[in-house]
């Protein structure tokens, strides 16, 4: 009777947990789905100007990217620059010896 009780009570726990799993993941498919939906809407009702705007931004936000990645570059360069003046005034190293 006891193991009986316990397989009842292992299984109502298992249907339980099961059905909270698949609620949720059905719950947050539909918010996704409606996030989806409502971001295309805004999309659509966008006027112009409200895009323009949006355009306009993006492209002061890449410009600076680029600025940025360009000034890192010139970094790269000088650095490079640098280190290839200080291998040819220091003084010259003898390979090392395999043995």
């Amino acid at each position: 009777m006891a193991s009986s009780q316990k397989a009842r009570r292992l299984i109502l726990t298992t249907a339980v947990v099961s059905i909270t799993i698949a609620g949720t993941l059905y719950g947050a498919g539909v918010k996704t789905g409606q996030e989806v939906t409502q971001t295309v809407q805004k999309r659509h009702e966008a006027t112009l100007d409200e895009r323009i705007t949006s355009l306009r931004d993006m492209r002061q936000s890449l410009a600076s990217k680029k600025e940025l990645v360009e000034r890192q570059i010139r970094d790269l360069d000088t650095r490079i620059e640098e280190r290839k003046q200080k291998g040819l005034d220091g003084s010259k190293r003898e390979p090392p010896h395999n043995g």
